[in-house]
């Protein structure tokens, strides 16, 4: 266990908790409110597919996708928080066990399991039949798999800045102890991920082994090291600073300091047309609308509504970021239709 307290201490012994310098984080995927109540209209029963391969010669197989519930923009917005809770509860039960006290760790791994399980209850689940048939029609194989897009953004700055700090010094250290180099901790991260079913299992494990607090400590470092992913994306790091612009913006118009509100926006449009430039040209468009709209609201800061506008901006600013794969989404496709990203080339 030595190799895991110099993971989880600094040089001086001390507990690495919340001590990086910078990180800068995206929010995820923030939608309108009318669209978010058109979301609730849709079928509970989302989407149903049927691929059917092989010649039948002699097998065939059929694979069905049943995908029921619905995540709204609200919901999405709920789901990000809770986790960005559980990887918080995680991080406070990790400090518990360092300080050699299971029973102060027990009560935030409680709280992150129930937690986990009522974002289980807002993603959708997809069902997955795979039947495989003979030459005759006679069915020789069925497997259902019940599967949920379960990698989840964590966004609200603040938040995640609290929540996501002990992530990175804990995969700073763990990087040190096999004598890797990180790259600059200045890095402009666009998407920060948690792996539900990672921590979820990780968290299990530790809950069971809390009279093992050496063992109970070495799945929870796990979970923060491997759980959590920080993604970076050369093409999405504009829109960060779009982001950051049009957050300040927004907040200057609130505060009545129109020339500093319309110096963000300027700025806000020169990374916009930085992230343009990477586009094709069909995409390429709607970043162009947005940049027009900037410089049409620009002389009219002191309007009733300005600062609704400009968090209209953002918002179709960062419903452009890159989604991973098994990440948890707005579901409702007339909604994901009024929000399409540009595609990237």
């Amino acid at each position: 266990m030595k190799a895991l307290h110099n993971l989880l201490h600094n040089k001086d012994g001390k507990a690495v908790i919340g001590s990086i310098a910078l990180l800068a984080l995206v929010l995820f995927a923030a939608t309108t409110a009318a669209a978010a109540d058109k979301a609730k209209e849709v079928d509970e029963q989302r989407d149903e597919s049927t691929i059917t391969t092989g010649s039948g010669e002699r097998y065939q197989t059929t694979v069905e996708r049943q995908t029921t519930g619905d995540l709204s923009a609200q919901d999405l917005h709920q789901v990000s928080l809770l986790t960005s809770r559980i990887v918080n509860h995680l991080n406070d039960a990790v400090k518990g066990l360092l300080d050699q006290d299971p029973d102060a760790a027990r009560p935030d791994i409680e709280k992150a399991q129930g937690l986990a399980k009522i974002v289980r209850e807002l993603l959708p689940v997809t069902t997955v039949t795979t039947v495989v048939k003979g030459a005759d029609g006679k069915e020789v194989y069925r497997d259902v798999d019940k599967v949920q897009d379960d990698r989840i953004s964590l966004y609200r700055g603040m938040i995640a800045m609290e929540v996501v700090e002990p992530i990175i010094d804990a995969k700073e250290n763990a990087a040190a102890l096999k004598g890797l180099r990180l790259a600059d901790a200045n890095v402009i991260h666009t998407a920060v991920l948690a792996d539900l079913s990672y921590i979820e299992r990780k968290l299990n494990r530790a809950s069971a082994l809390l009279d093992k607090p050496d063992e109970a400590l070495a799945h929870l470092a796990l979970a923060q090291t491997r759980g959590v992913q920080l993604v970076v994306n050369e093409t999405d790091d504009p829109l960060v600073d779009v982001q950051h612009a049009l957050r300040l913006a927004e907040r200057m118009v609130e505060e009545g300091k129109h020339e500093a509100a319309q110096d963000n926006l300027r700025l806000a449009q020169i990374q916009l047309g930085t992230y343009r430039a990477l586009l094709g040209k069909e995409a390429a468009k709607v970043v162009q609308k947005l940049e027009d709209d900037i410089t049409a609201l620009m002389p009219k800061t002191e309007d009733k509504g300005a600062a609704e506008k400009i968090r209209e901006f953002w918002e179709r600013a960062v419903s452009w970021f890159r989604e991973q794969p098994g990440q948890a989404h707005i579901v409702d496709e007339q909604e994901a239709e009024a929000q399409k990203a540009p595609k990237k080339k």
